[in-house]
């Protein structure tokens, strides 16, 4: 009996240690991939409001995956800083981009998150509502050789997580 008491407190403690490095995502590191995009939209807002030449306060960006199967996207707003060096940035451009996909325990998912766009450096609020990702897959559907309708599939299947890992969520 007295053996086992003292093995207790060695077990508790093992078992503690087991169940924190479990919570923590067994030490998952962020992983950052580089792709290309290509500015679909731009919106300058604030600023020049005057001097028209003067910088946007803010900038709203709407970049494609270009990489990426079926339709992939992100919707963000860049802070002044970013929309003075974004402020270059015109539809059409394609560029590159470094994203950071890491894991959350809290939220038992993987957030992907853009941070350089180009030459600039990204830095998004993760509370606003502007900044947002979808992806979805449309198809024809196609009824007596007639286009009739069309399915969008907005999973992130195995072929985008293949092409794009940045993309995955659980």
């Amino acid at each position: 009996m007295v053996g086992m008491t003292r093995c207790r407190p060695t077990l508790y403690l093992a078992g503690v240690f087991a169940v924190s490095l479990f919570a923590s995502g067994c030490g998952e590191k962020p992983q950052k991939f580089t792709t290309s995009v290509e500015i679909v939209q731009v919106q300058r807002l604030g600023g020049g409001s005057q001097d028209l030449k003067a910088p946007p306060g803010l900038l709203d960006i709407e970049l494609k995956y270009v990489d990426c199967p079926g339709d992939a996207r992100r919707v963000m707003r860049g802070d002044k800083t970013f929309s003075q060096c974004g402020a270059k940035f015109k539809k059409g451009d394609k560029v590159p981009a470094d994203v950071v996909l890491t894991y959350s325990s809290e939220r038992g998912q993987y957030r992907s998150e853009l941070v350089r766009l180009d030459d600039c450096e990204v830095k998004l609020d993760p509370k606003e509502e502007a900044n947002y990702e979808t992806v979805q897959d449309c198809k024809d559907l196609v009824s007596s050789g007639a286009v009739v309708g069309v399915h969008c599939d907005r999973t992130r299947n195995q072929d985008l997580v293949a092409k794009c890992p940045w993309l995955k969520r659980r």
